[in-house]
């Protein structure tokens, strides 16, 4: 069988290419907790930060009006890696950026801590993968 996923990364902060930003907001998963649920809920899911692994850093989002509308979480379970994961955008708005934006930010942020930025993906899921190539992200092989 294929593998269904399809892997990018940034190693430096000359990869990642300048793209349209939205304001992206680092936020704290006590803090923001009733927020960061109501965006959960949008999706038929919850959190409970209390049942994180230790490789879970603080998530950015994109916030209007009090709300999340875009979201993703830094996943660091490989030694020189962060992976940008859980990367969503509320259906009604979609198309506007905000992925983009997201993943940037995350990325930048990765890699200013030292750390290559990666991402993972289904092969099927287009718009992740345009927004990956927008920012700079290149594909690499499958991971072992």
């Amino acid at each position: 069988m294929a593998n269904p996923f399809v892997y990018y990364r940034a190693d430096a902060l000359e990869d990642l290419k300048r793209v349209p930003l939205h304001p992206v907001t680092r936020l704290d998963w006590r803090e923001d907790l009733a927020m960061i649920r109501r965006f959960y809920a949008r999706f038929g899911k919850d959190v409970d930060p209390d049942r994180f692994e230790q490789y879970v850093g603080s998530p950015l989002a994109i916030v209007q009006d009090g709300e999340i509308v875009s979201f993703a979480i830094p996943l660091s379970f490989r030694d020189g890696e962060t992976e940008i994961g859980g990367a969503a955008t509320v259906p009604d708005r979609r198309n506007r950026g905000y992925c983009k934006a997201l993943l940037s930010g995350m990325a930048c942020m990765i890699l200013k801590e030292g750390k290559a930025a990666a991402l993972t993906t289904e092969q099927s899921n287009l718009p992740m993968r345009k927004a990956a190539e927008a920012v700079g992200m290149k594909r690499v092989p499958a991971r072992p």
